[in-house]
């Protein structure tokens, strides 16, 4: 019992960390492929738009902590909504934990979709195939 629930408070802890391990996931990512000679090249070629979004996504979230200190910074230092503009982090750490969700969630979608063709394609074999019984 006590193992379970330190392994549920670790879980939950994980949470406040799992927006950093995804902005350095995505900037893994964009570290390794940052050498290709071409964008193009980057790309699938039966699901192109697909594969750059993914790309696109990861972009954001790797510039998202920068751009989003500076424009905290910038109010902070020049509004007297300072103690707002500090508000303003918490929602900015988090959201690409809400934009990893969303890619995945569309992820999800396209492989139902994928399956959903294959088990189609499947059906319609089998209506043409003649039994031999």
């Amino acid at each position: 019992m006590k193992d379970s629930i330190l392994f549920s408070i670790k879980i939950i802890l994980f949470g406040f960390i799992l927006p950093f391990k995804t902005w350095q996931l995505a900037k893994k990512k964009l570290i390794n492929h940052s050498k290709s000679q071409s964008l193009t090249s980057l790309l699938d070629e039966d699901y192109i738009v697909t594969s750059w979004l993914d790309y696109f996504i990861d972009a954001i979230i790797f510039l998202m902590y920068p751009i989003g200190i500076i424009i905290i910074f910038l109010v902070f230092a020049f509004t007297k909504a300072s103690f707002f503009a500090f508000l303003g982090l918490i929602p900015l750490y988090f959201f690409s934990v809400f934009i990893s969700w969303a890619r995945e969630l569309g992820g999800s979608f396209m492989l139902l979709h994928l399956n959903i063709k294959q088990i189609k394609d499947a059906i319609k074999v089998q209506d043409i195939e003649p039994s031999n019984e």
